[in-house]
């Protein structure tokens, strides 16, 4: 899971030139609601927003962005068998 380091230090990467988040939602081709939940820390990019962000502030994945490593949890649930009667 790719998560953002800090995202206020994001916003102000994605807004320092004058941009705004609808305009770098139409450069990355995804929508206003999705960049703005990233940004505040709601949501975390997926890989072609990730690197969309990274071509528009100039910076390297590692100075925005981290990866998470996700484990889960396997059980084995075992299934009853209905017993004759």
């Amino acid at each position: 899971m790719i998560v953002v380091k800090n995202p206020q230090k994001l916003k102000e990467l994605l807004t320092s030139d004058g941009n705004t988040i609808t305009a770098v939602a139409k450069y990355s081709g995804y929508s206003k609601a999705y960049i703005s939940s990233i940004v505040t820390g709601v949501r975390n990019p997926n890989e072609k927003v990730s690197i969309k962000i990274c071509e528009l502030t100039g910076k390297k994945f590692d100075d925005i962005f981290f990866i998470r490593s996700v484990n889960k949890k396997i059980t084995n649930k075992k299934v009853e068998q209905p017993r004759p009667e």
